[in-house]
């Protein structure tokens, strides 16, 4: 649905969305790669949920804040940010659980999943902790890869003054909300060139 909006409030509406990307592109991107170049460990990857975590909580305390401040429109993009960052949260706490459990296994059968690296110290792999914590990377890395791609169609429709009339159930409208203008089409008319010059015989 398309609502009428001002020029500050299609600028205001992006901009929870843009926090979202640059949480997902910095954090979830740059941080783990820079962790795995000079860390020593696979738990100093906790930094990266721990760093999404903080910017997470602002986009709720903030949202909260323009809701009061804001547009009906522009609260709704920050409700919209919100339960996409609910999504990586939620991904966390599986990626979390796959660990504990990885770590359950382990202290009740220790060095029972470890295989030989046929090395000259006879150092052996440890097979769980990387089915573990690779699985719980791709849980992480689905939630980044949805939510991203649906937060670019976001940034776009907040300058359009478009969002999915849905967010009624979490943000409700009143009667200062923004006026509905109807369903967006992204068609363009095409324009007929004058044909009022005839050719007169």
């Amino acid at each position: 649905m398309q609502y009428k909006i001002n020029e500050h409030e299609a600028y205001a509406a992006k901009i929870p969305h843009h926090i979202f990307n640059l949480n997902i592109i910095i954090v979830h991107l740059f941080i783990p790669m820079i962790v795995l170049e000079i860390g020593n460990g696979s738990s100093e990857l906790l930094i990266t949920p721990f760093i999404s975590s903080l910017i997470i909580a602002y986009t709720y305390f903030r949202g909260k804040k323009v809701a009061q401040t804001e547009s009906w429109f522009v609260a709704a993009h920050w409700k919209l940010a919100w339960k996409r960052c609910k999504v990586l949260l939620y991904s966390y706490a599986v990626a979390g659980l796959i660990i504990v459990g990885y770590l359950i296994i382990n202290k009740l059968f220790p060095g029972g999943m470890t295989m030989n690296d046929f090395s000259m110290d006879n150092s052996q792999t440890n097979i769980g902790e990387i089915i573990a914590v690779r699985f719980a990377a791709t849980v992480v890395f689905v939630a980044v890869l949805i939510t991203f791609m649906q937060t670019g169609i976001s940034v776009f429709d907040a300058g359009k003054g478009i969002i999915d009339p849905s967010i009624e159930k979490l943000i409700p409208r009143d009667a200062n909300a923004n006026e509905e203008i109807g369903e967006y089409h992204d068609e363009k008319e095409e324009e007929t060139p004058n044909t009022q010059n005839q050719d007169t015989h």
